[in-house]
């Protein structure tokens, strides 16, 4: 059967909607918030919403540099971010804006990597990926 990308969606967040543990109260606690999660899901998928709702879903995995950089929405995604201040209880907002160049939607090819690989300097400075 035909599934759309918002019923899709939807059954990730009804699965993320059922509660049997409490992390902040550190207890069983069971509670089901499904039909609220999918309530909230908006009428029209796009593709910031897939980029958001899978950071959401796979925060601290490793994946929203792949994410983005697929996507070709890198610099537009994360060339400025707010965050705390660096002291301890600093709450006050900075805007931080970086330079994502072109070359780094590439990583480069690790110099060891480079290194063990029979071939002139020239060579390897042709295989490696541009910019670096």
């Amino acid at each position: 059967t035909y599934m759309s990308a918002r019923d899709l969606i939807n059954v990730i967040r009804k699965r993320a909607g059922k509660w049997t543990f409490s992390v902040a109260e550190n207890q069983e606690k069971t509670g089901d918030y499904s039909a609220d999660l999918a309530s909230q899901t908006p009428a029209t998928i796009t593709i910031d919403y897939i980029l958001d709702e899978r950071l959401r879903e796979y925060f601290g995995e490793g994946y929203r540099w792949l994410d983005l950089v697929r996507t070709q929405m890198w610099k537009e995604k994360a060339g400025q971010y707010e965050i705390c201040g660096a002291d301890y209880g600093d709450h006050t907002k900075q805007t931080i804006v970086r330079t994502i160049e072109d070359y780094h939607y590439l990583r480069p090819i690790p110099q060891g990597q480079l290194d063990a690989m029979t071939m002139t300097e020239e060579e390897k400075a042709v295989y490696q990926n541009p910019g670096y």
